[in-house]
This record gives structure tokens, sequence and C-alpha cells, in this order.
């Protein structure tokens, strides 16, 4: 059987090795009494009442100095860097609201 006919077949394998990051923890503040409060509404169902609820206990409770709102324009998205470098700036502490 002749064999110089039949096309060679390549096989790529579409994975890529994970490579683990460096990264550490923000330091916990010391309490959140006049704290400056970041919330990062991921763009879900019910996300921003999800935020709006614990941000009010937490205010009554607290009574942050500042509250910034930011809202993602899709869950699958991740937040803009410049937002997070804008945040480390202004905030103390954020709270990811995740809806559904």
């Amino acid at each position: 059987m002749a064999t110089e006919n039949i096309q060679k077949l390549v096989l790529i394998k579409p994975v890529n090795e994970a490579v683990p990051e460096q990264s550490s923890y923000a330091p916990r503040p010391t309490g959140l009494e006049g704290k400056r409060l970041g919330l990062l509404d991921n763009s879900k169902n019910n996300a921003d009442r999800f935020l709006e609820m614990v941000t009010k206990i937490l205010d009554e409770q607290y009574g942050f100095r500042n509250i910034v709102r930011h809202r993602k324009p899709s869950a699958s998205k991740p937040v803009a860097p410049e937002v997070i470098e804008e945040w480390t700036q202004i905030c103390d502490l954020a709270i990811v609201g995740v809806g559904d």
C-alpha cells in the first residue's frame, strides 16, 4: 500500500500550563469605624440589592467615612485595573457583591 498520498495529521494540545503568581493578602483593618468602603457590584441579578443591604447594616454599626461604588460591565469580565489602582488609594476595604 502506497503512503505518499496520505495527508499528515498534526495534533495540537490547546492547554496552557498553569503559572502560579506570587501574591499576598492585604493586612486586616483594625476596625471598621470611620473606614472608607468600596462596593464592587459584579453586575449579576440582585448583586446591587445584596450590597445595599450589607452596607446599610455595617454602616449603621460602624459609620463609614466614605462609600465608593463601582459596577462591572459584565460578571464575566475582571474589574478594570484602573479601578483597582484608584481603590488602593481611596478605600480601606472592599466588599464584592455576587448576585443571582
